[in-house]
């Protein structure tokens, strides 16, 4: 659980880890108001709580335009900035989630929705045979990325083990905010995992 002094300093930080902002917002549904006007609140964690945040986030979101019954949920930005996003998303590091890579135009979620019958069995198939190798520095393996059920440890291995997060996607404990995240990534192997999710 996050203490209350850490979340208040957390809300407030324009350079906030995304990750903790979800648990925030999972742990202390009261932030949640604050979590949403965050800079680094990425639109899967907004729609999470126009959905299910409490009635202040609600309304916060819905000022913003962000409402439950909206769909994919992506910030409104004017063209130009769309550009910055994209340059953003080439500076992305193992170290720090970029939630600015997340573009207006795009919402990779619904790659996956889009194939035809064939090909999703095919790639339920391929994610399912296939285990990645773990080479992070940190001792996380396909197997802890599997089976874990500690959002904690699951958010962290997403961050610092990119090779794993296909495990990510499969294990069923992810929380929703990261599934829509991975989602985003647009990565065949993790597209293919959440594949088997449905």
């Amino acid at each position: 659980m996050v203490d209350y002094d850490k979340a208040v300093a957390t809300v407030q930080d324009p350079n906030a880890d995304p990750v903790l902002l979800a648990k925030i917002a999972y742990e202390n549904p009261e932030f949640g108001a604050n979590v949403a006007v965050n800079p680094r609140c990425y639109p899967g964690l907004k729609r999470w709580l126009a959905t299910f945040g409490d009635e202040r986030a609600r309304q916060t979101l819905a000022q913003m335009g962000v409402t439950a019954e909206d769909g994919p949920v992506a910030d409104a930005q004017p063209a130009q900035d769309v550009a910055a996003d994209s340059a953003a998303a080439d500076q992305y590091s193992a170290d720090s989630y970029s939630a600015d890579q997340y573009s207006a135009d795009s919402y990779a979620a619904s790659a996956a929705q889009q194939q035809p019958a064939q090909d999703q069995y095919t790639a339920v198939q391929y994610a399912a045979q296939q285990e990645p190798q773990a080479t992070n520095p940190y001792g996380y393996t396909a197997q802890m990325a599997l089976e874990t059920t500690d959002q904690e440890l699951i958010a962290k291995i997403a961050q610092y083990a990119p090779e794993l997060r296909p495990c990510i996607a499969r294990n069923p404990s992810t929380y929703p905010a990261l599934v829509d995240w991975l989602a985003q990534l647009n990565d065949p192997a993790v597209n293919a995992a959440l594949a088997t999710r449905q």
